[in-house]
């Protein structure tokens, strides 16, 4: 299996594709968020979300699924939680291009993020799912995954099912 990786500048054609990808979806997860800026400058900006973001932000990592020079999924390690996070985006959030779901590729980048998180020291990790997503839910139990609650998201009014999963065990 591959490793999720960050992104280079050498990736800028593929990660074209990967936008096209998620055009037609209804939920676009933060991995694939349509640029507003150039390439250049979404790589740059990538490295300082990584370390030193402007507040409200907090460090964050965007690893990417790639196999055969295709963008297969890609996930956002969150290595701290600010209020809104602690409430509705957790520490990860993940997607994986329709034409590669079901395919163990969600599975495989959440060991992969955990694995990160487990290096940083960071002992309890915050993942949420839209009450309907259910393979999500799936996903984030079969990685350990605790149910906490659900809140609902005034903003947008999804419903979000809270995990907690525990790396110290």
């Amino acid at each position: 299996m591959p490793k999720i990786r960050e992104l280079t500048l050498e990736d800028e054609k593929i990660y074209q594709k990967w936008l096209v990808a998620w055009q037609n979806e209804p939920t676009q997860v933060s991995v694939s968020q349509p640029l507003k800026t150039s390439f250049v400058e979404f790589i740059t900006q990538l490295g300082i979300n990584s370390s030193h973001p402007e507040p409200p932000r907090v460090p964050a990592t965007k690893y990417f699924y790639i196999e055969d020079n295709i963008i297969k999924g890609g996930i956002s390690c969150r290595w701290e939680l600010n209020d809104y996070l602690l409430n509705f985006g957790g520490n990860i959030g993940y997607g994986v291009a329709p034409d590669y779901r079901k395919q163990g590729i969600a599975n495989e980048m959440m060991q992969q993020a955990l694995n990160l998180f487990r290096q940083r020291q960071i002992e309890k990790v915050l993942i949420t799912a839209e009450d309907w997503n259910v393979a999500s839910q799936k996903i984030i139990e079969s990685a350990g995954g605790v149910y906490e609650n659900t809140l609902v998201e005034k903003a947008t009014g999804y419903q979000l099912k809270r995990y907690w999963i525990n790396l110290l065990k």
